[in-house]
């Protein structure tokens, strides 16, 4: 982040030169007194001006807005981001006209931005903060047919007393099934085979 000395014949206006060279507002920056202003002595003796050291602060917000920004212009897509801090890190929303390109096959491609997003903000933070990355609501309607998806499975393993075993899926995909299942007391779940074709089975819960 920018940092930069500044001097006035006051401590405001010190600020205000470290401002007006950093282009920043007070919310923007930390300020330390240096230098409190001092008069001369006696009239022989030169006064000293007023010192701060003047450091930009770290705008997790802006920094992943403007990567993504940044990124979506280089595949020149038309896109429309929007960033908001959570209680869980920062939730990224895109929205524009012909973005399937940001999804993929499964949310894959959404997934690698997702990864990448929090790898380069995390080289900037001290406390990891994780990015979750949405386009078009892609991830809520997903959630909501995965969670629709293990219900209609379970009431087909009770009425037919065989084992489903589901297409494969991602860790966060898989976890979806798993919850939505996890209060049913008639049927278990559990995942099998490698990555990245690994997949979650639904079977009867045995007695």
């Amino acid at each position: 982040m920018r940092e930069v000395t500044a001097t006035g014949k006051t401590v405001s206006e010190a600020i205000e030169a470290g401002l007006a060279e950093l282009g920043l507002t007070r919310e923007q920056v930390e300020i330390e007194v240096l230098e409190l202003p001092s008069k001369g002595m006696f009239g022989i003796l030169p006064g000293k001006n007023a010192s701060v050291l003047m450091k930009e602060i770290f705008d997790a917000e802006k920094y992943i807005y403007d990567w993504y920004k940044e990124l979506f212009a280089k595949m020149e897509l038309d896109a429309v981001i929007s960033c908001q801090s959570m209680d869980k890190g920062i939730q990224v929303d895109v929205r524009g006209r012909d973005l399937g390109a940001l999804i993929g096959r499964h949310g894959q491609t959404l997934d690698s931005l997702q990864y990448l997003g929090t790898l380069v903000l995390n080289r900037k933070v001290k406390d990891f903060t994780p990015v979750t990355l949405d386009v078009g609501d892609y991830r809520k309607k997903r959630h909501q047919s995965l969670e629709s998806l293990a219900v209609n499975s379970a009431r087909k393993v009770k009425k037919l007393g065989q084992k489903v075993i589901l297409n494969p899926m991602s860790a966060a995909e898989r976890r979806i099934i798993h919850m939505a299942l996890s209060n049913d007391n008639e049927v278990q779940t559990y995942s099998t085979g490698e990555e990245p074709r690994r997949r979650v089975v639904i079977d009867k819960k045995s007695k």
